[in-house]
């Protein structure tokens, strides 16, 4: 089974890394890709977006917004 997780990203640069090791930590036994898409945050989220894909590239997509368009826009944009 192979699962995609979407998650729409507005200023959590804080909480990309946590989140991103906590998923992996409860996905691990699938096959599966997480899509972030940075809804036009005004903080380091793009960066660290772009960390994690440059280490993670098998695992990590990234979607990034020139401004913000809602999180509804966000999950049809990763869908």
């Amino acid at each position: 089974m192979h699962l995609s997780l979407v998650v729409p990203c507005y200023n959590e640069e804080d909480n990309i890394v946590p989140f991103y090791k906590k998923a992996v930590d409860s996905l691990n036994k699938y096959q599966f890709e997480i899509i972030f898409i940075n809804d036009g945050s005004r903080d380091m989220t793009k960066r660290r977006l772009a960390e994690l894909y440059r280490k993670h590239k098998e695992k990590v997509s990234v979607i990034n917004f020139s401004r913000n368009f809602g999180k509804e826009a966000a999950v049809l944009a990763g869908l």
